[in-house]
């Protein structure tokens, strides 16, 4: 079985641009496990600390409060749809940390990252959650476009 890290945010065709290149890899389908991510920013702005609690109690209930964003739904429909093995995960805090400690924790074999419409100049560098994941981990790290 290979494992697979599809980290995803609110883009829709982003989502789909990640599951062409899974659905693209050599290999059976039923041969794919992929966990699914979604990375809830947490809010670390703390103006004192009597307010400490009330952000601790935000952060905690982000995801419930942001729901699954539609790209998720979306996505697992379309892995399930193909005969692809899949679960999600979701939490709350930096999102190339994120990325990072699932993929320990899961120990994929691949990441596969959406990117975003960059200018020309733009191309040349990778966005910073991109350019973190594929700096500090040691899996294969492949960028859908």
């Amino acid at each position: 079985m290979y494992s697979v890290l599809i980290p995803l945010d609110e883009d829709k065709q982003r989502a789909d641009e990640q599951v062409d290149t899974l659905l693209s890899l050599p290999g059976d389908a039923d041969e794919l496990s992929v966990t699914l991510l979604h990375v809830v920013e947490e809010i670390d702005t703390v103006p004192d600390e009597a307010g400490a609690t009330v952000i601790e109690d935000i952060n905690e209930s982000l995801p419930e409060l942001r729901g699954t964003p539609d790209a998720v739904e979306q996505t697992t429909r379309r892995l399930e749809d193909a005969g692809v093995e899949t679960d999600f995960q979701r939490m709350v805090g930096d999102a190339a940390d994120g990325i990072l400690h699932i993929a320990r924790e899961n120990d994929v074999d691949a990441i596969i990252l959406g990117s975003r419409k960059r200018s020309p100049v733009g191309k040349a560098v990778f966005g910073s959650v991109s350019q973190e994941v594929i700096l500090e981990t040691e899996r294969t790290v492949m960028v859908a476009h």
